[in-house]
């Protein structure tokens, strides 16, 4: 269970950090577009574009990476659950047979 907690907790963390991305990369994608709207200094216009591209491609790279770790953490946490729920059921059935045998051994 504590796993689980910690693995939700670090599944959080993931999901934050990828909308604090996505809010960058948007961010970087419209002044990008603003500057090439904008008149003025080709060059620099043109460097701070490739700066702003190389950036918004490497968001994405980390968007796409997120989002992989992500469906992982996920599918961990859902595994852990479910085996979680299976020892329970397990260990149900088992104090089950144990009342039984006890009410047997009583009995005799």
């Amino acid at each position: 269970e504590m796993e689980v907690e910690e693995l939700q907790r670090l599944l959080a963390g993931m999901e934050k950090e990828h909308r604090n991305l996505l809010a960058r990369m948007e961010a970087g994608e419209a002044e990008l577009e603003r500057l090439r709207k904008v008149e003025g200094d080709k060059v620099a216009q043109q460097d701070r574009s490739a700066q702003l591209e190389k950036e918004v491609a490497a968001l994405r790279e980390k968007i796409h990476h997120l989002d992989d770790m992500l469906k992982s953490q996920q599918r961990k946490v859902r595994q852990m659950i479910e085996q979680l729920q299976n020892s329970k059921t397990v260990i149900q059935a088992k104090d089950a047979a144990i009342q039984e045998l006890k009410e047997r051994v009583s009995y005799l």
